[in-house]
């Protein structure tokens, strides 16, 4: 459409016919690339229709707004409505204290109730535990409910046949008891032991999630696993307690007690050093802060800058990886030739992967690659990176008279916190949502089928014994315990509620509908302030005194329909990513190799689906912000407007979005080398007064990644302030001609940058065949 006779211009004819050696190639719109507005030339190309039709200089921002996609603002509320009733429900139905606090044999939950006064969780006989079993029937000994985990080892039963006086045994061995009436409890050591009431030994232990795990028995250099802990005679059962046996037990009671020390001395880490970490986060704060403000009047310094700090911070680590790998290939050490898959999962990974040659060789091939990258991409994106520049120089300086918008980031942030933490407490409601499971489990394969009270009656049928895991109740099996001490109905977890499948769907939903919405929210709040910005003429005295109240009242009583609409979108589209995933997950077992690659493919489809519409909304919420339009009418009319940019888009989009993130990256590695100096004993000054850590780079990855978060929150007000000017500009260039009538509302600098848009166009058109 852009192409027909030379007629639809948005700027005026150039004076003279620009000398191309290639005549006819775009003739009829008289060689300047800006009359062909789709910046793509091909005939029968229609986007829509310029702005040049519009015949008044007045700018596009309405003056009286109206509401937006209302019928989406009502369904975002009722979809509200209903996550409230599932709230409502699941906090009806569950208590999420069964989730927080571990649950004892006869299902009272520890620290609640009845066991107010006993928050841990203690196992009689952990070796129950070797049985791979556990994973279906749970630890087949007695969980009691404790007030604290033992501090000594300690064998009652032991004592009692050593003579020992019975109610010293009993003042010890108390509190890791049942709680029972003073009468039961003047029962010897060796009934009370016999009964399960009492452990008949325990040995010291540390508490971990509210449950008592015995402090690590491992062998030092010249000891031995089969080292007895407990002798047979103190056990109650056949066999001595070794260490061998107390490791395995922990084991097999789950894979993270091997993780349990690693993530101990994490904690430890962070606890020692939580305060440093908060400083280095606010040190973040006022890095970016200054990065932010320094930008306003150095934009161009401060981007090359970044430029150059990225250049040699990768090339630096570049560097080290290389040196790194020369003298581990050296090395003449076993442990430098083995693979990942060689490592055990022990406290000391992290040094065993550093020590290995595969992994500096893998280092210093990626850097190697990003480093070559960067190169090429300075090489040959010079020209744009000169243009990019420049128009985040205006950016800064809309964000300079805008400065409070720096600030807005955090409400949007807290109210995605108070999203997630919505979610979380409903998800912990409705996984507690069940009734008490109970499984029969006999102790040492004991068969109890004989004995009277150890048989059920099925469907009206005639009674049938008890197998193995089978569902029970206490007070129906009570029988089959007096008479077969061995057999237990043991406690196993927590049946789901019947609704719980679609509940925790809506929860899920909820959270990314919601998380989005505010996320919106800030677009379109921001959008506003910078739109207000460009399109006042005198830039320097017309400028309203609250443009970002104004903006969040806009926001806020006329488009939260369309943020509403928006979010949605892309909540749909997260929403079928994460049951994709679920069906992966759920398809591995099967490893087919046919249905990975479909699965992968759609994945792939997906995320680039969600990555357009994200593209999309933003520019959506511009437009909407102008013109106070719904949000398939503030689309289409950004698209098309892009659209018939084209040029000027791929020129410009990512370019500016690779600086701004370069910007970005400085702040990160500049904290991380700071911190890595500080807690790797670097720096002499402060080196006696940096504690003694498991593992320095703890608080170095958690202020990384905050850092790097800090980071993305101001500038990502960079960014929407450059994505706003960027689509005002383009219309202000349909909209207007620069002459006396119609004058561009855009400052000399952006005109500067759209003759730099102009040449560079034209010389690769030039040099094209």
């Amino acid at each position: 459409m852009g192409n027909s006779n030379g007629k639809n211009r948005t700027h005026p004819v150039a004076d003279h016919e620009p000398d191309y050696a290639y005549k006819d190639y775009g003739y009829d719109y008289e060689y300047d690339q800006r009359n062909d507005y789709d910046s793509g030339w091909h005939p029968d190309k229609t986007y829509g229709e310029a702005y040049f039709h519009e015949h008044n200089n007045d700018s596009p921002l309405t003056k009286r707004r109206s509401c937006t996609d209302v019928l989406c603002l009502i369904l975002f509320l009722v979809f509200l409505g209903g996550w409230g009733a599932v709230a409502f429900l699941g906090i009806q139905g569950g208590d999420i204290s069964k989730v927080i606090y571990p649950t004892d044999s006869q299902g009272n939950i520890c620290g609640k109730g009845e066991m107010t006064d006993r928050q841990a969780l203690l196992m009689f006989d952990l070796t129950q535990c070797l049985n791979p079993a556990v994973l279906v029937t749970g630890c087949l000994t007695t969980h009691v409910c404790v007030n604290k985990c033992p501090d000594e080892n300690y064998s009652p039963l032991g004592e009692a046949k050593l003579g020992t006086n019975q109610q010293q045994i009993k003042e010890r061995m108390k509190p890791f008891c049942k709680p029972v009436s003073d009468e039961q409890f003047k029962q010897d050591v060796e009934t009370l032991v016999q009964k399960e009431i009492c452990p008949p030994w325990y040995l010291k232990s540390s508490e971990v999630l509210g449950r008592c795990f015995p402090v690590s028995m491992k062998a030092e250099d010249n000891d031995s696993n089969e080292e007895v802990v407990v002798k047979r005679v103190d056990t109650g059962g056949d066999h001595d307690i070794t260490k061998g046996e107390i490791e395995g037990s922990l084991y097999r009671l789950g894979a993270f007690l091997n993780i349990r020390q690693f993530g101990e001395r994490i904690f430890m880490d962070l606890k020692e050093t939580y305060w440093m970490i908060g400083l280095a986060l606010i040190g973040a704060c006022i890095l970016s802060f200054v990065w932010i403000v320094l930008m306003r009047f150095l934009a161009s310094f401060m981007v090359w800058v970044s430029i150059l700090t990225v250049f040699l911070g990768i090339g630096g680590l570049l560097g080290y990886s290389g040196y790194r790998l020369y003298f581990v290939w050296l090395s003449t050490d076993p442990e430098t030739h083995k693979n990942i898959f060689q490592l055990n999962w022990t406290p000391e990974i992290v040094d065993d992967f550093l020590k290995q040659r595969d992994t500096w060789m893998a280092f210093t091939i990626i850097l190697g690659i990003i480093f070559l990258v960067i190169v090429l991409l300075f090489l040959f994106l010079r020209q744009r990176i000169m243009i990019a520049i420049a128009l985040i120089e205006q950016g800064s300086k809309a964000v300079g008279q805008m400065f409070s918008s720096l600030f807005f980031p955090i409400i949007p942030f807290l109210l995605q916190l108070v999203v997630v933490g919505w979610f979380l407490v409903v998800a912990l409601y409705l996984a507690s949502w069940g009734e008490q499971e109970y499984r029969v489990a006999f102790k040492n394969d004991r068969d109890c089928s004989q004995f009277e009270g150890c048989s059920q009656t099925v469907n009206g049928s005639d009674a049938v014994p008890y197998q193995s895991n089978d569902t029970c109740t206490p007070e129906e099996f009570k029988p089959c315990i007096d008479s077969c001490p061995e057999a237990m109905c043991q406690f196993v977890k927590y049946t789901k509620n019947k609704d719980y499948s679609w509940m925790q769907f809506v929860n899920v939903f909820g959270l990314y509908w919601g998380v989005f919405f505010f996320s919106a929210f800030g677009e379109i709040v921001l959008a506003g302030v910078f739109s207000q910005w460009y399109w006042t003429f005198n830039k320097k005295t017309d400028l309203p005194d609250c443009s970002l109240g104004t903006a969040m009242w806009n926001a806020t009583v006329f488009h939260l329909g369309t943020i509403a609409f928006g979010s949605l979108l892309i909540a749909i589209i997260r929403m079928i990513r994460t049951m994709l995933e679920y069906v992966e997950r759920k398809c591995k077992r099967f490893n087919n190799d046919l249905t990975k690659c479909l699965i992968w493919c759609c994945k792939c489809c997906l995320w680039c689906l969600e990555k357009f519409m994200r593209f999309i909304n933003r520019n959506a919420y511009i437009m909407c912000a102008v013109k106070s339009t719904n949000f398939c009418k503030s689309a289409k009319e950004a698209f098309n407007l892009l659209m018939r940019n084209l040029v000027r888009v791929v020129v410009l989009d990512s370019v500016v979005d690779f600086l701004l993130f370069l910007g970005k990256l400085v702040i990160v590695l500049l904290t991380g080398v700071a911190s890595y100096m500080t807690f790797s004993g670097q720096i002499p000054e402060i080196k006696d007064d940096i504690p003694s850590l498991n593992y320095f780079f703890t608080p170095i990855v958690f202020i990384v990644i905050g850092s790097y978060f800090i980071a993305s929150a101001f500038f990502g007000v960079y960014n929407m302030a450059v994505d706003t000017l960027f689509l005002c500009f383009l219309e202000d260039l349909e909209r207007n001609d620069g002459s006396v009538e119609k004058p561009y509302y855009m400052s000399k600098s952006l005109k500067k940058i759209l003759g730099k848009m102009e040449k560079s166009v034209n010389e690769s058109r030039h040099r094209s065949p």
